[in-house]
């Protein structure tokens, strides 16, 4: 009887594991789109991607060596996931997206298999993204490294969402799915959603869908897809799609107003609609919202430019009320604002995934109970409070929006004058003009204002 109740009790141990996997895994829900750059105002193709995670507001940015000389270094927004030492080689790092040197960016969102409990436990996705930012650069070569992929993981699976561009015009969303299975090999099935002209094709380059003449130039996607058509995340692709069309049919879509009017859009349909109001609107199905805790918009090169260029934008917190930073993987290096969580006594350290930046839009999410009263919540139960009060988010907006607004104008002066002349097109320039950026948001960040520390650069 003893051991039978000792078996008992390691069978429930293990199935607690199992579900604290699964539901911490079920919380990680995205948003992400591919533009193309022939319908973006400035020809360059972008992606975009917000990131939910109920149980951690944890996120910092970094740059990594390179692996191969191609694809160069590259850039990565990331957190720590513990269980994911046990299939990344002993790494907890957990990639939303990124961009290599050689203008190549991912971006990824997970489809969850509700109905197969032994899959979230091996589901690799992040492990791919970063894979293909360590060795690609461009679609072609990642399609090759997705069919070859399930034959060095044995075992685990890929059910996700990703959004890709590369510096020789290619934009696409790629449908992923290694099936149902998680033993054994499992081969890749994919499907690639051409940005530039609407066709689609699988893994084996067969035509699903012929291009359209009156495609508009964008996908969107979030924790379904053809494969697992039942998800979660329709209302929120519903109104991203609506605010891309809008922006495309009105020629002003760009890496700007994805930025400002898509990542950080709180509209969405109402839980409880007798009690909503302005002042305790629920974001549960918002693109912009209180377990949103990081934004990325990369904005590519087009083809023939400099990849070096290649810019990603970050914003580390809920992204209606931070504001974003540029980062280049051709800097090769980090604002420590971005990337380390502590500074004291004239010393940076360095003690978990979040960072300076992300602390400070994190404690202006709760500032004084004035927008939230929590932007806490638990892998159970989700977000402790998801009521926003958009009449203070607009009175924070006035000054965040001008940090913003200051950034970008000087960022894409700077830019152009790299453009002509290319010899300036620096690790050093770029690394010191991205520092700036970040020190010039963080200080004014931190006071509550747009003028507390003035542009010098």
């Amino acid at each position: 009887m003893i051991k039978l109740q000792k078996g008992y009790l390691k069978i429930s141990c293990v199935l607690m594991c199992l579900l604290a996997l699964i539901f911490a895994t079920r919380t990680w829900a995205c948003d992400v789109a591919v533009v193309s750059g022939k319908v973006t105002t400035d020809g360059k193709p972008l992606i975009w991607k917000n990131f939910d995670n109920s149980s951690s507001d944890r996120q910092q940015v970094a740059y990594f060596p390179a692996k191969k000389s191609g694809p160069g270094g590259y850039l990565m927004v990331y957190r720590f996931e513990n269980g994911m030492k046990l299939l990344n080689n002993g790494s907890a790092i957990t990639p939303s997206g990124g961009v290599n040197e050689s203008g190549f960016a991912i971006a990824g969102t997970s489809v969850y298999q509700d109905y197969n409990l032994m899959a979230e436990p091996v589901n690799i996705n992040t492990v791919l993204m970063e894979e293909a930012l360590a060795t690609c650069t461009t679609l072609a070569e990642f399609e090759s490294l997705l069919k070859r992929w399930p034959y060095y993981h044995w075992g685990t699976v890929i059910s996700a969402n990703f959004v890709v561009i590369d510096a020789k015009g290619g934009a696409a969303l790629y449908e992923c799915f290694t099936g149902h299975l998680n033993t054994g090999l499992n081969l890749m099935q994919f499907r690639k959603n051409d940005a530039n002209t609407g066709k689609i094709t699988n893994q084996y380059g067969w035509t699903l869908k012929r291009a359209q003449s009156n495609f508009i130039g964008f996908h969107i996607m979030t924790n379904y897809n053809y494969y697992i058509p039942w998800n979660v995340g329709q209302d929120r692709k519903y109104r991203a799609e609506a605010l891309l069309t809008q922006l495309a049919t009105e020629k002003r879509i760009n890496y700007r107003t994805v930025m400002r009017e898509v990542a950080k859009d709180v509209v969405g349909k109402q839980v409880q609609t007798d009690l909503s109001s302005e002042t305790n609107y629920s974001t549960t199905y918002c693109l912009s919202r209180n377990a949103t805790r990081s934004s990325i918009v990369v904005r590519g090169v087009a083809s023939g430019d400099n990849p070096r260029l290649a810019t990603m934008w970050v914003n580390l917190g809920e992204p209606s009320v931070g504001v974003f930073v540029p980062f280049f993987a051709a800097a090769r290096g980090t604002s420590e604002l971005a990337r380390v969580d502590t500074y004291a006594n004239g010393a940076w350290r360095d003690y978990d995934d979040s960072c300076l930046l992300n602390q400070a839009i994190s404690a202006r999410e709760t500032y004084g109970s004035l927008i939230y009263s929590s932007n806490e919540g638990d892998v159970i139960w989700g977000m402790y409070d998801n009521y926003i009060n958009k009449v203070e988010l607009a009175k924070v907006q006035q000054w965040t929006f001008q940090i913003e607004d200051t950034i970008i104008d000087n960022a894409e002066s700077f830019l152009s004058s790299l453009q002509s002349n290319p010899a300036q097109i620096t690790a050093f320039n770029l690394k010191d003009f991205a520092d700036y950026c970040a020190d010039y948001a963080y200080e004014n960040f931190e006071t509550g204002s747009a003028d507390a520390f003035p542009w010098q650069y």
